[in-house]
Parts: structure tokens; sequence; C-alpha cells
């Protein structure tokens, strides 16, 4: 079934490396191939394309977005997102988009702060569905937590609020790449997730904390390996352990932090006998 994706394989065979111009043509005929494997060969087709050409594309668009300096041109990540907006389920690039602009957002955060995120890029990324947009995309979506911060942008309260909706799993990803960006701002979040009504899980949460304590910079975006090119360190003070230590006893029941005290890097036997109630849910 190799030509139903017949215009993606031509586009691939003629972009020049760093080429916006070719890049518009690759999404497109990315977009289109897509559209034609799900005709003719449904689920497994699509994930056996997108598994074999996805890597290439995203390096494509990644390479596209800089100039020769290493600048960021975001106009022209907004103008392929503007093109294949998220959240409307009529095109494919979405999984495509959002794991380079995913890129950009970590790149920005860590060089230049979160001010020097464009308030577009939170928007875009905030707006990613998994229904719309695939699971992939979605994932990638969630490097949102790096613009944690933003002084235009509540970006810790948008949070929260879609967090109603969306459900723990969404907010799991997004406070994994806080915490990895801001473990204050990290903690704060977990916070205000568990004395949400909306929240279902609650020491779960805490597995997206732990990973800050294991290694510097996270593993998604997929495709993508940012200590090969950042300088980027990150940890927990005793302050900050001692903070989420207390947060931990205020919110949740000292009989769940003991039960579960040997499954998690942090020490939850401390929290429940140091912050604990007997009246916390």
């Amino acid at each position: 079934m190799a030509g139903d994706i017949a215009p993606l394989t031509n586009a691939l065979e003629e972009t020049t490396r760093g080429n916006q111009t070719d890049v518009y043509t690759l999404l497109a005929a990315w977009d289109k191939s897509i559209e034609a494997a799900l005709e003719r060969g449904g689920g497994s087709r699509f994930r056996e394309v997108t598994k074999e050409r996805r890597p290439k594309l995203i390096d494509m668009v990644d390479a596209a977005a800089t100039d020769e300096s290493g600048k960021v041109d975001w106009e022209f990540l907004q103008e392929c997102t503007d093109a294949y907006p998220p959240g409307v389920d009529d095109h494919h690039c979405s999984q495509v988009l959002a794991s380079v602009v995913a890129r950009y957002v970590i790149r920005t955060r860590i060089n230049h702060g979160p001010d020097a995120i464009p308030l577009w890029v939170v928007d875009y990324l905030m707006d990613i569905t998994i229904d719309a947009d695939t699971e992939w995309a979605w994932e990638s979506a969630a490097a949102l937590g790096w613009a944690v911060g933003h002084s235009h942008s509540p970006v810790l309260d948008r949070i929260v609020d879609r967090a109603g909706t969306d459900g723990d799993s969404w907010a799991m990803n997004i406070l994994t790449h806080v915490a990895f960006a801001d473990p204050d701002a990290g903690i704060t979040l977990l916070e205000r997730l568990l004395r949400s009504s909306d929240t279902r899980e609650d020491l779960l949460f805490l597995r997206s904390l732990e990973r800050p304590l294991k290694q510097d910079l996270p593993n998604f975006p997929q495709y993508w390996e940012p200590e090969r090119e950042l300088e980027y360190e990150v940890a927990f003070t005793d302050d900050q352990l001692d903070r989420l230590l207390e947060v931990l006893g205020e919110t949740v029941h000292p009989r769940r932090l003991e039960k579960f005290d040997d499954q998690y890097t942090f020490d939850l036997q401390r929290a429940a006998n140091e912050y604990g109630s007997a009246d916390s849910e």
C-alpha cells in the first residue's frame, strides 16, 4: 500500500533541511497521506506510517524553525499551527507540530526564561485535545508546564481549571513538566490539585514529582534528547521537600501515607507523623 503515502514519500525526498517553504509542502503531504492511509488500512496502517515517518517529519519541522544562529522563528511556527489548529479534528498535523512546539518551549524556558515563550504558544498547547489531535500530541502538549511563571499568563490557574474536565492523567503529565521547570511551582500545583474536588487520585500525583529526583530533563516529547543540547540541572532543596511533606500531611489521610510509604521516594511516614491529621481526607 505504499501508494497511499506517495505524496509524503515524494515530499520527504524533495525537502531541503531548514527550508521553510518545503516544510509547508511537507505538512500538506503528511496530512493527505495519513488520511489516505486511514481510508485504506485503518488504524493499523495509520500506526505503521506514523511510526515509520513521523520522526523524520518532526526533525524537518524542527530544523526549519531556527535560523543559522539558532534563534527560534516563532512566526514560522505560528503560521504552521494556524494552518493546522488544535481541537478541530480535520487534519493530522497536530502530532507533529505539538512535538516541535514542545521542544521550543523547553529550550526557550531554559535559555531565556518563561516570559520569552509567546502567549500564543501557551494557548496552542492548552487547546490540544486527545480526541481531535491524538494521544501523541496530547502528551507532547504537557510541555506547557515549562511556561509556569509566565508574567502575562496564569498558567497554573489554567492547568487547574482544565484538570477538572481533562482528568487526572492530563494533570499528571503537566505536573511532571512543571516540576522539572520549577520544583516550587510543582509543589504548589500538587497542593492545588490535591485540594480540588475534581481530583480523583492523590498519591499517584507524586510519581510526577519523583522524576526530577532522578534526572534533570524529561523523556518526552519523544524523538528528542534534550540533554545533548541543553545544560540544565534540577533539584529539590530540603525546604522544598519539607513543604512537600507538609502538603501531603494536610491533604492525604495519615493511614494512606503510612500504607504506601515504601512505594514512594518521598518520606510519607514522616509526612503522616509530623503533618498528618486524623481529619485528613
